[in-house]
């Protein structure tokens, strides 16, 4: 048994106006213990929704059905209090862009510590040392968690975010985009930390990204996401050596290669629609259910 699985997983939102945009649309993957495992794809195409959804930090206005299964049990099936014992414990995140995951009024060892105190894994002078060796084990002074979100640069605070995340000793590690506007000399040093910890601490992890080479340096498989769904998944080298699915062959394509002479190939298009229809209705598989609205500040 994997120890995450993602069965037919569909979210869709009602907009303001009426009508329903399917923004995942039947998705499904495994994740077993120890393993890294990237979703790739352009902006839009569902790849952060999707683990938002593994989550349960989506928005009222989502709804969700299909099923995810931690260890066997179904987190989905009913909403908000079925998601929340497995929320930070079992499964945790890394937030894309690690300004927006702070409060900017306490310290960042205070945010570190508060995961801790709120699920019950250590009082609040066992949550403060541990909030020390979370900052040290990820390369930043314990003294330093003193401080603001503010007074640290842009890679310490994607450090701490990855801190954070490890708080509760979770079994598997969401990481959306973590290298967002970090230059190129810490993204390999944030990306080179996770590969770390994963090693170090047998963490699970689900890469989002739309950089194929970083997938390439950090996991092990990957699933190629477009409109919604999956196209292709498999090992790593399958699919940069023999990609199966033309839109992976075409991001293949659009990516840059510094040390070859072929010209970049867009591609053409937009962001593709979603007719407004019950996947629920359609697929039969999972329970349906609209989301309470759980957010990352409040959730942890």
């Amino acid at each position: 048994m994997s120890l995450l699985e993602c069965r037919d997983l569909h979210v869709w939102f009602d907009q303001k106006h009426g009508g329903q945009v399917h923004a995942v649309n039947g998705v499904s993957f495994d994740l077993d213990a120890g393993q890294r495992f990237g979703l790739v794809g352009e902006s839009g195409c569902g790849k952060t929704t999707t683990i938002l959804a593994l989550m349960g930090l989506l928005p009222p206005t989502a709804s969700v059905a299909g099923e995810v299964r931690i260890n066997g049990t179904d987190v989905l099936c009913g909403g908000e209090e079925s998601v929340r014992p497995f929320r930070w414990r079992d499964i945790a995140m890394v937030f894309q862009g690690a300004m927006n995951a702070f409060n900017p009024m306490k310290t960042v060892s205070w945010q570190i510590a508060e995961p801790m105190v709120h699920h019950g894994v250590a009082d609040r002078a066992q949550a403060r040392s541990r909030a020390g060796e979370l900052l040290e084990l990820v390369g930043i002074p314990a003294a330093a968690g003193k401080r603001y979100p503010h007074e640290f640069s842009g890679g310490m605070r994607q450090r701490a975010a990855i801190a954070m995340a490890l708080a509760c000793e979770p079994k598997m590690l969401l990481a959306d985009e973590p290298t967002t506007a970090l230059d190129v000399m810490v993204q390999a040093q944030v990306l080179e930390l996770l590969t770390r910890l994963c090693d170090e601490l047998g963490l699970a992890l689900i890469l989002v990204t739309h950089d194929l080479p970083v997938v390439a340096q950090t996991c092990e498989r990957a699933a190629v996401m477009y409109g919604g769904e999956i196209v292709e998944d498999g090992p790593v080298a399958d699919l940069y050596h023999a990609a199966r699915h033309p839109y992976t062959r075409l991001l293949f394509a659009a990516t840059p290669d510094l040390y070859g002479e072929e010209r970049i190939t867009t591609i053409p298009g937009g962001r593709p629609g979603w007719t407004p229809r019950s996947p629920a209705a359609r697929s039969g598989r999972g329970a349906t259910c609209r989301w309470s609205g759980a957010t990352a500040s409040t959730q942890r």
